[in-house]
């Protein structure tokens, strides 16, 4: 049997993208000592993704419940939604860690360096908060090495300053400059590729094999090496898959054991922060067991097992040793009823 068939999609923009509201990340370390302002904007302007898709495919019934296929298919795509990032303020917001020439934390800054303290972002925000409460930077200097000994402040001063003083901005900050991402429609890009499959039942025995391959590639990818600093467009959610099953499915007792297998690939082009670093999933695959039996007409029960083999997700950089997330999975199982009336 062959098939081939032309379609064109069209599919709107996640609803959630298409806010216009702005907002700020959670407050970042100090400025002056590498962190960045984060935040993120909606983007109403955002066109609909059109797709041109082609699909060839043969499949060959050589037995009851089993069978051979094969297909190629391509799909040109338009609108991509993807990422993008600018440098700007919002809401007049001033930074109070800046660091800057002039400002509170630019002149607690410089004592910490003349006193040859660690300028962390715990001696900064102490300093700095000292100079807001005493209004000089000699006294708060004085109060500072007072509470400071053996390289450290004390715990309990550290945590009184804390209490006693909100740092709040003046006009010698200046303005934040947030690293602040927002939806973007990216330019065509074309996708394709090829699947195999098979499934085979051994005689009536109800035993049976089940395996399928799928490629794709697409024509745009990351350049890992690009300038962090600019854009990048990328296709996402590219990679090959492929799975293996043992099957028995006779009198009333189904029972399917599955492996699950996803390639590398790009999960998004541009993370935000202060680069644009791609954000990569490694290879991932997963064993389930599913065995259901029919008691009766009327009443079956099921039992289920998920990652068996408990493998775990991670997520990277531009490179595998830039561990950006990581989440241990646990084995999962549950067992269910039903029960027609």
């Amino acid at each position: 049997m062959g098939r081939f068939s032309f379609s064109k999609t069209i599919a709107r923009p996640d609803y959630g993208n298409l806010f216009v509201a702005s907002s700020v990340g959670t407050p970042p370390r100090p400025i002056a000592l590498g962190g960045f302002a984060t935040g993120s904007t909606g983007n109403a302007r955002l066109s609909p993704l059109i797709s041109d898709n082609l699909d060839l495919s043969f499949e060959w019934y050589y037995k009851p419940s089993s069978y051979i296929s094969a297909g190629v298919f391509e799909k040109r795509v338009q609108n991509f939604v993807g990422t993008g990032q600018t440098t700007r303020n919002l809401f007049g917001l001033r930074d109070v860690s800046s660091g800057a020439a002039g400002s509170r934390s630019g002149t607690a800054l410089a004592e910490l360096k003349r006193l040859g303290a660690d300028p962390s972002d715990v001696n900064l925000f102490t300093m700095t908060a000292l100079l807001q409460q005493q209004g000089n930077i000699d006294a708060a200097s004085q109060q500072f090495q007072a509470n400071y000994s053996n390289g450290a402040l004390s715990q309990a001063f550290i945590d009184q300053v804390l209490t006693e003083v909100d740092l709040t901005p003046d006009a010698n900050d200046p303005l934040y400059d947030f690293e602040v991402t927002q939806p973007i429609n990216n330019r065509q890009g074309k996708i394709w590729g090829f699947e195999l499959a098979a499934q085979h039942f051994f005689g009536n025995t109800g035993f049976g094999v089940s395996a399928a391959y799928t490629l794709v590639r697409g024509d745009v990818g990351i350049d890992v090496g690009a300038d962090p600093s600019e854009d990048q467009f990328a296709l996402v959610g590219l990679s090959d898959t492929a799975n293996a099953t043992l099957i028995y499915d006779k009198n009333g007792l189904s029972a399917r054991l599955a492996y699950n297998w996803r390639d590398k690939f790009l999960q998004s082009a541009n993370r935000g922060g202060g680069d644009r670093n791609p954000v990569f999933v490694r290879p991932f695959g997963q064993l389930d067991l599913n065995i259901s039996w029919d008691v009766s007409e009327q009443f079956a029960v099921s039992f289920e097992a998920i990652n068996l083999t408990e493998s775990d997700i991670r997520t990277y950089g531009r490179d595998k040793s830039n561990l950006w997330y990581a989440q241990e999975l646990d084995r999962r199982f549950l067992l269910g009823g039903r029960f027609r009336f």
